[in-house]
């Protein structure tokens, strides 16, 4: 009798674990995709992953403040490239099984027109993306230029923003694409090790408290985790977002899947410690002297998570490939 309720409660978890890998799929937004009707012969004509290196946790609430900062480390320049690299030849791979004819990026590159557009947007890999909420870097497969992707206004550079949203610019590149046949793809992928959540808005001034939390586990953020399309359309002017392109699939969530080793660490010094202390000392103190409402109260910590690059190619790897493979799936439903 036990050895037959052993193998009804193992075939009932068996059940109940491919359940959840099924549920744990990508859910994503789509806009404009008929756009990539008859589409036949493509080029991924830009590729990148861009790695949160440093996730920034920023709250507010009352005129105090929550500050985290988490690191990721374990991690070399070479795993990142390595993995990049993977990550394009598999997406390649995944064009071609779905129907597509994947043509070679030499042939774009040898046009003067598309080499004029890509010096007005490309750098050299990997390129920082330094901003509010993260310290980033995008790698390109090797041999090919970065290029900085966005569905958000609030991330990157003006420069960056601007290069990333310019119709004119992509309607150039469309120009080209119709005069070799081709629809440009471009996939990019916001990868993290972990996601932030922070206190702000009226709401959190009118507490006056102040919360910021980092949870950890690799993830791929919403809105500029994506592939564009370039089509034979020319410039889309008033597009909604994310920009730049004729068509677009993105994530509308963050996607994050279950994985080992992701642990935080918290690495605050004693000296940063003290230094809030004495901050809050002091204002609390000149709040008694004039009588105001509430002492402001400053708390700053800092983390790191720290992988094993076995783990670290793995998680992101199945990420990566399980987004790849739903934005695959909308290409070849529109096509």
């Amino acid at each position: 009798m036990r050895p037959l309720l052993s193998r009804l409660f193992l075939f009932i978890a068996t059940v109940l674990l491919a359940t959840t890998a099924q549920a744990q799929t990508p859910s994503l937004d789509i806009d404009n995709l008929s756009t990539f009707k008859g589409a036949k012969k493509v080029v991924i004509d830009q590729f990148g992953v861009e790695f949160v290196s440093v996730l920034k946790a920023r709250g507010q609430g009352g005129g105090s403040s929550a500050n985290i900062d988490a690191a990721l480390e374990g991690v070399s320049d070479a795993a990142m490239q390595a993995l990049t690299d993977r990550a394009y030849q598999d997406t390649i791979a995944a064009l071609t099984k779905a129907g597509f004819e994947v043509v070679s990026a030499d042939e774009l590159q040898a046009q003067p027109q598309y080499q004029q557009l890509m010096a007005k947007v490309a750098h050299d890999s990997p390129y920082v993306v330094d901003d509010k909420g993260a310290y980033s870097r995008i790698f390109a497969p090797t041999g090919m230029k970065a290029v900085f992707r966005s569905g958000s206004d609030l991330r990157g550079t003006m420069g960056d923003r601007m290069d990333a949203f310019n119709s004119k610019t992509q309607g150039e590149f469309s120009e080209v694409a119709k005069s070799l046949g081709l629809h440009l793809l471009r996939f990019h992928y916001l990868a993290s090790f972990g996601t932030t959540t922070a206190s702000k808005g009226f709401l959190s001034s009118f507490t006056g408290k102040a919360r910021a939390s980092i949870e950890a586990g690799p993830t791929l953020l919403a809105k500029s985790t994506m592939v564009q399309v370039i089509s034979h359309d020319g410039a889309r002017l008033f597009a909604n977002s994310p920009r730049g392109a004729n068509a677009t699939v993105c994530l509308d969530a963050p996607f994050t899947v279950k994985a080992e080793g992701y642990v935080l660490e918290e690495t605050t010094t004693a000296e940063s410690k003290r230094s809030d202390g004495v901050a809050n000392a002091l204002s609390i103190g000149l709040n008694l002297l004039t009588g105001g409402r509430g002492a402001s109260q400053t708390s700053s910590k800092t983390m790191v998570v720290k992988l094993t690059e076995d783990n670290f190619h793995e998680s992101y790897t199945r990420m990566i490939g399980q987004a790849r493979d739903a934005f695959v799936d909308k290409l070849v439903a529109a096509r």
